[in-house]
């Protein structure tokens, strides 16, 4: 694993990959002009896009449905539940995806191909929760919405077929691995029983200035180096904070906030992309739980931008971060994983850019 301790290495990670940058020469992406799109047509963009993504996908034999479970204010939140084609009647591992959106986007259907594909492989219950969004919802309503489900889970997974001693991970995507990075260390703070048993957190955001350690603010490179994107610019970054309106010295924005120990957390994944405003996120926070004695791994993308493998998904890279994300999760279960397998099922498509 390359740990990436120099100014020097990190650096290095943001020279964008060649391909991606003859397509954005190809196709440039304009940057939103937040002044005149609003945050209604926003969420119909990206809708559009996470059902037009889902309608492609095929089931590989899974089951699907969605409840409701209620959240400490009453407010009924919804779960997307996705069933393994067979489910032993001992129980079956559990893994909770949140997908991503700046915090103001996103709806569970966004990492359903993610889920039949766990589900279908690792033998898992995967659950896709919602948590209410900004601007109508602000800051900390969102990671309350996320914690609250954890506790619900982990007193209920009985009724999904669910085992939780073979196997409890939560993950999350971007604005979504925050709120699981988040809901992890409150988890460990809280005692949550059955606690945890992995953390898969993918292009998080998990600091600021305020708190990055003193030991890697020197790594804390990305906010700087990748400021115009081309995804998740500052600019998108400061907009999204101004509509959640966090507490960036809160528990519930940034584990540096919070007295739980580190070392008591669960073994972790992380994905980092080297062309990402959040990159150093990412690193730094891989690095501190290693240094806390924590069982991590780390897969880094040099060049791609965020969420590269949604925007370009026929990249052989992205779908090299894909099927690392779906045997990454096997490795949080323990799961001897065929990674052969995981790229029969996933590669559905030819990459058509090498």
């Amino acid at each position: 694993m390359d740990d990436y301790s120099t100014k020097e290495a990190v650096l290095q990670l943001g020279i964008l990959d060649p391909i991606v940058a003859e397509i954005l020469k190809a196709s440039p992406i304009t940057p939103i002009d937040y002044d005149t799109v609003t945050v209604e047509q926003m969420r119909q963009g990206l809708d559009v896009f996470e059902q037009t993504s889902y309608d492609a996908c095929p089931t590989h034999g899974t089951q699907e449905s969605t409840m409701t479970i209620p959240m400490r204010d009453g407010y009924e939140s919804e779960l997307r539940v996705i069933q393994p084609p067979s489910r032993p009647a001992s129980g079956t591992p559990l893994v909770v995806l949140l997908y991503g959106g700046g915090f103001f986007l996103g709806t569970t259907l966004q990492f359903v191909p993610w889920g039949r594909a766990v589900a279908a492989l690792h033998g898992a219950t995967v659950v896709l929760p919602s948590y209410r969004l900004a601007p109508e919802h602000k800051f900390p309503i969102g990671a309350h919405d996320v914690s609250d489900t954890m506790k619900w889970l982990a007193a209920n997974a009985t009724s999904l077929g669910a085992d939780l001693s073979q196997g409890f991970v939560l993950a999350g995507g971007s604005a979504g691995g925050n709120l699981a990075i988040v809901a992890a260390h409150r988890a460990v703070k809280e005692q949550l029983s059955p606690p945890l048993t992995g953390l898969f957190a993918c292009l998080p955001v998990c600091m600021s200035e305020h708190n990055v350690p003193e030991k890697y603010k020197h790594l804390w490179l990305s906010r700087e180096q990748n400021a115009l994107g081309p995804n998740c610019t500052l600019k998108d970054i400061e907009v999204q904070g101004q509509l959640l309106e966090q507490d960036e010295l809160s528990e519930d924005w940034s584990p540096f906030n919070s007295d739980a120990s580190f070392a008591a957390m669960p073994p972790t994944y992380v994905q980092v992309c080297g062309k990402d405003t959040l990159r150093d996120d990412g690193l730094i926070y891989e690095k501190v739980l290693r240094d806390h004695g924590v069982r991590t791994k780390l897969d880094v993308y040099p060049g791609m931008p965020h969420g590269f493998f949604m925007a370009w998904a026929q990249l052989t890279q992205s779908l090299k971060a894909n099927v690392d994300a779906i045997a990454g999760i096997g490795w949080l279960l323990g799961k001897d994983v065929d990674r052969n397998e995981v790229e029969r099922v996933w590669n559905l498509k030819k990459p058509i850019y090498k």
